[in-house]
């Protein structure tokens, strides 16, 4: 592959799964689920840290079934724990299943730890449609609430049994807002998953959950659409969101109004295929964080580009400009997608994503692949500073 990003940032390689990866120095990786005979795919990861001090992963995982690792697989979420702050992980258990009579899977899990302590677990159901035609299909997105981190009981829906595919997709997000408001962005339309028009849009609570509404305000843009957003809040409450597209980059649009209406969106700048961004910002600054993939636009492709490698991006102008931190994971003929990005402290972050492979010529490299696993790496404030000055002066 033709990149110039593979020339300009050093990699070691990292053997955790079954074929190693290159990824960037000094960071603590791990693996927190690899496939196996009893689940074809893993991926989509959301972390909290509990009241006792460790760290839960929950995550969509994949079993056994005659749909494989497509999307419309039969998954779970399921949860492993940390006793060291990020660096390994175990204890498997599963949080919810799907209903498998009326629905294909449970998926996109998002944890938000509330202001006033409780852990919430956000998923969406994705149902069988009644005539069996996949563009039939709709979505509901179920909340679990948990006062004690260990039982989550449903707590309602923010929709239900919508006409068209509704979805957060490869970027799970659950945000609390610093004046309470709970918010959760996504996207919809009114066909299927594969061919609908897509529209981002949030949800909105102010009241824990309880109740939800659809904001006023929707991005649209050419082609298959604005998808998968990712928000962050700023510290004077500005919103930003970084939208996967068909555009050749990643788009970001912008909310003054806690998530009520949004702005034009507008290219970041940041050239991407079509796949899922995470947004953050650095707490305690109004430094924003981005992981993204960072290649080259192919039209042909049907991507619109290879989904590798993983780049990490920091800007300290409100997402204006960005510099360029290195590569997470990279591997040729491998592919990254679904990540999220949670900041368990003040100093650090948990990165987590999938990764698949190898391509096949013969099919679609998301089908049944050898390795489709999910990763995490150990983030720290120490490290992004450092990692900042080393490369703004190069």
């Amino acid at each position: 592959m033709t990149n110039e990003t593979l020339k300009t940032f050093e990699t070691v390689r990292f053997a955790g799964s079954s074929y190693p990866i290159e990824v960037m120095p000094g960071l603590e990786y791990a693996v927190v689920r690899q496939v196996d005979a009893n689940s074809p795919r893993n991926d989509m990861g959301s972390v909290a840290r509990l009241k006792d001090g460790r760290l839960m992963v929950a995550w969509q995982k994949y079993t056994a079934n005659k749909h494989g690792s497509e999307d419309y697989g039969e998954i779970e979420i399921a949860a492993k724990f940390s006793n060291d702050d990020g660096r390994s992980w175990g204890d498997e258990r599963v949080l919810v299943k799907p209903h498998l009579e009326t629905d294909f899977n449970v998926q996109a899990p998002a944890l938000r730890r509330l202001a006033s302590g409780d852990l919430l677990l956000m998923c969406m159901r994705a149902h069988r449609p009644p005539d069996g035609q996949l563009e039939s299909a709709s979505s509901s997105m179920e909340l679990f609430r948990s006062p004690d981190d260990e039982n989550f009981e449903s707590a309602g829906f923010l929709w239900q049994k919508t006409e068209g595919n509704w979805m957060q997709g490869g970027a799970t997000s659950l945000l609390e807002l610093k004046s309470g408001r709970l918010l959760a962005p996504f996207h919809y339309g009114t066909g299927g998953q594969f061919t609908q028009h897509n529209i981002v849009s949030c949800m909105l609570s102010d009241d824990e959950g309880k109740s939800w509404r659809k904001a006023p305000g929707d991005v649209d843009l050419p082609m298959r659409g604005a998808m998968e957003p990712s928000v962050a809040e700023l510290p004077d409450g500005e919103l930003i969101m970084s939208i996967r597209t068909q555009l050749g980059a990643l788009f970001l649009s912008r909310s003054t109004d806690g998530g009520e209406t949004w702005s034009l969106a507008q290219t970041s700048g940041l050239r991407a295929p079509e796949s899922a961004s995470c947004l953050r910002c650095l707490p305690g600054t109004d430094h924003l964080l981005i992981l993204w993939v960072d290649s080259e636009y192919d039209p042909k492709h049907h991507h619109y580009g290879v989904r590798t490698p993983l780049c990490l991006g920091y800007s300290t102008d409100r997402g204006r400009t960005w510099t360029h931190l290195g590569i997470l994971g990279h591997r040729d003929e491998f592919n990254f997608f679904d990540m999220g990005m949670d900041f368990v402290d003040d100093n650090t972050a948990i990165i987590t994503y999938g990764v698949y492979g190898p391509n096949r010529k013969d099919q679609w490299e998301w089908l049944d692949p050898d390795v489709m696993d999910l990763h995490a790496i150990r983030l720290t404030r120490d490290w992004l500073e450092e990692r900042f000055v080393t490369c703004k002066g190069s």
